[in-house]
C-alpha cells in the first residue's frame, strides 16, 4: 500500500475507534472501585455488599426555619412521593403507622413479651407484681385521655402491648444535637429506588428535591434552610468533581504537548501527525472498555489522558531523528535505525501498565488495563503508519540543533570525568538510603477520594437530628434463612446488652427490637399457659384495686386461643413497618442480619462480648479496610519489586551484558527509589496509588535507559536520542504535574509520583549513556 492509502485508512481506522466509543461508553463514579475486590475478604466482600443494600438507599432531610418548618417538611414530603425515584417517604408516626402498630402487635402481645421468658414472665405474673401494676392501671384509667387505653385495659391487663411498643420505642436514638443548634426543624426521610451510586438518577433526584424546596419555601416569609444526608449526596458530588478534573487535565494536558512541541519542531503539521499515535491508543483503550462492557470510572478517563504524554514519546523520537539525521534519507529509515529501541521501550513500558492491570482494585487494575492497551497501538502506528505522514522532506529547527548539540556536549563532558557520573549516582543512592525509613504510608481508604467539608457538615447536622448510630461501625450476623437470622440476632442483642451496661457502648439499634425467632414467641406463650392458676391470680389482684370481677376473661381466653400465628417477617414486610427489615439482607445463598451501634467506646469489648458466636462480626469498615488497603499497599510494592526483576531480566536477555542491562534499568530502578526517598525527607504521605505510580516510573524511566543505551555506540546520534528523551520528558512531567493539581487523591498522588520520578529518570539518562559509553584510551 503506498503512502496516501496508509494515511486514508489511518484516519479511517481512527475514526471509527472514536465512533464506537461515542455509542457504546457508559461512565461510573462510584467510590466502589479503589475498594479491594470482593475475593479480597469476607468481611471486606460483605460491606460492598450492604452498600448495596436498602440500608444504604435512604435519604433523610431536614428543613429548619422556625414554626414553617413542619408545614414545609409535609408539603415537599407529599411532592417527593410521586417522584419515580423515590420509594417511600415518611415524616415521623402517621395514623397508618399507629394502626400498623396495633395490628401487628396488639394480637400478638403473649408471643414478643420478653426475650428470657423464662425467669421474666414467671416474675412478671406474681401477685405483688399483678397488685402494681393493677395499681398503676387504676391510676392511668383515672386520668383524663384514658379513653383509648381503656378499649384495650380489658384484653390486656398486665401491659405486654404498651412493653412492646416501649422496646420500639427505645429502637429510636436519642437526639445528640448541642444546645447551640435550633430546636425549630422537621426531619423528612426518604427510600431511593435507584443505587445510591447512580449519579445521573440521583442528580436528578437532587436537582428535583432542590426545586420543589425552593417553590415551597418561596412563599413562606420566614428563611428556611434544607439540610440533606444520603450516600448519594456524596456520588453525585464525586461525580461532578471528577467531571471538572477529567475536563481541566484533558484540556490543559492537550495545550501543554501542543505547546512544546510547537517551541521545538515549529510545524503544526507534524504536530497534527505526532497526535495521531496517543489519541489512536486512546482511542483503542477507550474501545476495549467500552466492549467489555462495564462503565469506566471518570478517574480512569482522566488517567487515559496520560497516554498523551507518554505515547507521544514514539512519534517525538521518529521526528526528531529523522529530522536531526544526516543518513536517513526517509522517515521508515529513521524508524529502522531505532527500532529495537523503540520495541524494547514499549515492551517494558506496557509490561509496567500490565502489572498494574493485575490490582485487585478495580479502579487501579482498569487504568493499567487502558494503558497497556493503549501504548502499544501508539507504538505500531508510530512504525507502521507515522511514516507515511511525514514523506515530505524535514528539516531541524534551530531548537531542536541547539538542544541535540549542548546534550551532546554534555555527554561528552560527563564521559571524560567519570567520577562526578558516580558521584551523582551515590548521592541519588544517598537521598533513596536515607529518605525512605522516614516514609509515611497513609492507608486510610477515606484518602483516596475528596469529600466536600461543608457537604460533610451538612450530612453530619442531619444525622445528629435523625439516627446518631455510629456510620461504618456496626455488628453482623450471617446465617442460612431468615428464621436462622432472628435466632441469630436474639443471640447477638443478649451479648451486647452486657456490653451497654459494661459501659462500652451507648447503645443498639436492631431489628430485635420488633421480631424474635418463631421458636422464642412460642417459649412466651408456653410460660403464659405454665402459669398456675392465672385467671385467680389476675382476678384476686386487680379485684383489691376496684376492678369488678370477669372484667379481664378476654386475657385469659387470649392465653389459651391466641387469635393470630407468631408474627413473621412477612407480616411485617406487608406492614406501614417494613422499612425495619432492611436491616435483614438477602445475599447470594445466606442472610446477614445488622445490628447498628451507637456510641462505640471500645471494639474490643464489643469482639470479646460476640466471641464464641460463629458468622457474627463487629465491622469497623475503616479499620477493616484500612488493613485491606495496607495489605494491599505491601503486596503492591512487592510486585514493583518483581516487575523490576522482570524488566530486568528483559534487558538481559537483549543486551547479553550485565553491565550494560544494568545500565539500561538504572534510570528506572534510581528514579522510583530516589522518588520515594524525597517523600520521606520532606514528609509527604504516600498511598496505595503512589506505589501502584512507580510501575509507571519504572517503564518509562526505563525507556530512558534504554534509549541512552542503544546509542551509546553510535556517537552521532547521543545528541539527537538525549534531546528527544528531554522533550518526552517534559511533556510527561507537565501532562502529570497536570494530574497533581486534581482536587481527587487518587489523580493526584499518580500525577506528583509519576512526575517527580520521571525527571528524575531523565537526569540519570546521560549518566547511563555516559558510563555506557566505550572508554577511548588516551
Amino acid at each position: 500500500m503506498n503512502d496516501r492509502g496508509i494515511r486514508w485508512l489511518t484516519i479511517a481506522l481512527l475514526a471509527l475507534l472514536g465512533s464506537y466509543c461515542i455509542a457504546r461508553l457508559e461512565f461510573t463514579n462510584s467510590i466502589t472501585h479503589f475498594i479491594p475486590s470482593r475475593a479480597e475478604a469476607e468481611l471486606v466482600a460483605l460491606s460492598l455488599e450492604l452498600v448495596e443494600s436498602p440500608l444504604a438507599r435512604r435519604m433523610a432531610l431536614s428543613i429548619e426555619g422556625g414554626p414553617e418548618s413542619a408545614e414545609v417538611a409535609v408539603q415537599l414530603a407529599d411532592a417527593l412521593r410521586t417522584h419515580p425515584e423515590v420509594a417511600w417517604v415518611e415524616t415521623g408516626l402517621d395514623e397508618s403507622m399507629l394502626r400498623g402498630f396495633y395490628d401487628l402487635y396488639f394480637e400478638r402481645r403473649l408471643y414478643l413479651t420478653s426475650d428470657h421468658p423464662e425467669t421474666e414472665i414467671p416474675q412478671l405474673l406474681k401477685p405483688q407484681a399483678l397488685e402494681a401494676r393493677a395499681e398503676q392501671l387504676r391510676r392511668r384509667l383515672a386520668q383524663p385521655d384514658a379513653m383509648l387505653f381503656s378499649r384495650t385495659a380489658h384484653a390486656d391487663p398486665v401491659g405486654l402491648f404498651e412493653r412492646i411498643l416501649n422496646r420500639i420505642q427505645a429502637f429510636q436514638p436519642t437526639a445528640t444535637s448541642s444546645r447551640s443548634e435550633p430546636t425549630d426543624y422537621a426531619v423528612i426521610q426518604l427510600g431511593l429506588r435507584s443505587s445510591p451510586f447512580d449519579s445521573l438518577r440521583q442528580a436528578q433526584l437532587l436537582g428535583d428535591i432542590e426545586a420543589e424546596f425552593q417553590k415551597l419555601a418561596a412563599v413562606h416569609p420566614t428563611l428556611l434552610r434544607l439540610d440533606q444526608n444520603g450516600v448519594n449526596r456524596f456520588a453525585v458530588a464525586a461525580e461532578r468533581s471528577i467531571r471538572d478534573d477529567v475536563n481541566l487535565i484533558s484540556a490543559i494536558s492537550i495545550s501543554v504537548v501542543c505547546a512544546l512541541f510547537l517551541l521545538v519542531f515549529r510545524s503544526l503539521r507534524q504536530l497534527l501527525v505526532a497526535v495521531l499515535a496517543p489519541l489512536g491508543g486512546f482511542a483503542f483503550a477507550m474501545a476495549v472498555a467500552a466492549t467489555s462492557g462495564e462503565p469506566v470510572h471518570g478517574i480512569t478517563l482522566g488517567f487515559g489522558f496520560v497516554l498523551i504524554g507518554v505515547a507521544i514519546d514514539y512519534p517525538i523520537h521518529l521526528m526528531n531523528h529523522y529530522g536531526l539525521s544526516v543518513t536517513d534519507s526517509t522517515p521508515r529509515e529513521a524508524i529502522i535505525r531505532i527500532r529495537k529501541s523503540l520495541l524494547l521501550s514499549g515492551l517494558t513500558t506496557t509490561l509496567a501498565f500490565s502489572s498494574l492491570a493485575v490490582s485487585n482494585f478495580p479502579g487501579l487494575a482498569e487504568m493499567g488495563r487502558f494503558g497497556a492497551a493503549g501504548v502499544p497501538v501508539a507504538l505500531g502506528l508510530t512504525m507502521l503508519c507515522l511514516p507515511a505522514f511525514l514523506s515530505g522532506p524535514t528539516t531541524a529547527t534551530p531548537v531542536q540543533r541547539a538542544l541535540s548539540t549542548a546534550l551532546a556536549r554534555l555527554v561528552e563532558w560527563l564521559s571524560e570525568r567519570r567520577k562526578i557520573p558516580i558521584a551523582i549516582l551515590m548521592a541519588y543512592t544517598a537521598i533513596a538510603a536515607i529518605g525512605l525509613p522516614r516514609l509515611h504510608w497513609e492507608d486510610d481508604p477515606a484518602t483516596l477520594m475528596t469529600v466536600d467539608p461543608i457537604l460533610l457538615a451538612e450530612s453530619e447536622r442531619v444525622r445528629r437530628r435523625v439516627a446518631d448510630f455510629d456510620g461504618g461501625r456496626f455488628v453482623v450476623g450471617i446465617a442460612s434463612d431468615s428464621e436462622a437470622a432472628l435466632v441469630l440476632n436474639t443471640r447477638i442483642h443478649q451479648r451486647l446488652r452486657g456490653v451497654v451496661a459494661a459501659g462500652e457502648l451507648d447503645g443498639v439499634g436492631s431489628l430485635h427490637a420488633f421480631i424474635w425467632p418463631e421458636s422464642l414467641q412460642r417459649a412466651n406463650l408456653a410460660a403464659f399457659r405454665a402459669t398456675p392458676q392465672l385467671g385467680a391470680r389476675i382476678e384476686q389482684a386487680f379485684s383489691r384495686s376496684g376492678f369488678r370481677p370477669g372484667a379481664f376473661k378476654a386475657f385469659e381466653a387470649a392465653i389459651s386461643n391466641p387469635s393470630a400465628p407468631p408474627l413473621r417477617i412477612e407480616d411485617i414486610a406487608a406492614s406501614p413497618l417494613a422499612r425495619v427489615l432492611d436491616s435483614l439482607v438477602e445475599l447470594e445463598n445466606r442472610w446477614a442480619i445488622v445490628t447498628l451501634l451507637r456510641g462505640v467506646h471500645s471494639g474490643s469489648a464489643i469482639t470479646t462480648a460476640l466471641g464464641g458466636l460463629e458468622d457474627v462480626h463487629y465491622v469497623d469498615q475503616k479499620e477493616i479496610i484500612s488493613e485491606v488497603y495496607k495489605g494491599y499497599r505491601r503486596s503492591t510494592t512487592l510486585m514493583v519489586t518483581v516487575g523490576s526483576l522482570v524488566v530486568l531480566f528483559v534487558l538481559l536477555v537483549r543486551y547479553q551484558s550485565f553491565s550494560r542491562a544494568l545500565l539500561a534499568f538504572l534510570p528506572a530502578a534510581l528514579g522510583a527509589t530516589c522518588t520515594f526517598g524525597l517523600f520521606g525527607l520532606f514528609s509527604v504521605a504516600v498511598n496505595v496509588a503512589s506505589a501502584v505510580s512507580l510501575l509507571v516510573v519504572l517503564g518509562m524511566g526505563v525507556d530512558y535507559g534504554i534509549f541512552a543505551v542503544d546509542c551509546s555506540i553510535r556517537a552521532g546520534s547521543q545528541g539527537a536520542t538525549l534531546s528527544s528523551l528531554l522533550v518526552s520528558c517534559v511533556t510527561s512531567v507537565f501532562v502529570f504535574g497536570v494530574l497533581a493539581l486534581s482536587e481527587q487523591p487518587v489523580l493526584r498522588a499518580i500525577g506528583l509520583t509519576t512526575g517527580v520520578g520521571v525527571m528524575l529518570a531523565l537526569t540519570l539518562a546521560p549518566i547511563a549513556l555516559a558510563l555506557a559509553r566505550p572508554r577511548v584510551p588516551k
